[in-house]
C-alpha cells in the first residue's frame, strides 16, 4: 500500500514492527489513564506518549505520510515539553 512512498525499504520491516511498539504505548497510557492508573500529567504517561509518538512519527515519515509526520511530531513535542517543564496544579488555598 504504501511501498511507493518508503523512504528505506530495507527498514521497513523494522519501521513496521516498532509502529506497533509505539502504537502500543499510547494505547496504554491512554487506557491506564482513562481508568484512573495513571495521571495524564504524571511522568509514566508522559513517557509512554512521548515514546509512542515518536516511534509513530518516524514511521510516518518513513512511509511519507506526512500529516501523521506533523501529527506525532506535535504531541511528541508536548509531552517532552510536559516533561521538562511540567504545570504546577493551582494553589487552592488562595482566597478569592
Amino acid at each position: 500500500m504504501t511501498e511507493s512512498t518508503i523512504a528505506l525499504a530495507s527498514l521497513e520491516p523494522i519501521t513496521s514492527i516498532a509502529s506497533f511498539i509505539g502504537m502500543f504505548c499510547i494505547l496504554i497510557a491512554f487506557i491506564l489513564e482513562t481508568r484512573g492508573y495513571l495521571n495524564s500529567r504524571g511522568m509514566k504517561y508522559l513517557l509512554l506518549m512521548a515514546v509512542g509518538s515518536a516511534i509513530l512519527g518516524i514511521r510516518a515519515l518513513h512511509t511519507g505520510e506526512w500529516a501523521f509526520v506533523v501529527l506525532e511530531l506535535v504531541w511528541m513535542v508536548a509531552a517532552v515539553l510536559a516533561i521538562i517543564n511540567p504545570t504546577r496544579p493551582p494553589n487552592t488555598n488562595l482566597v478569592a
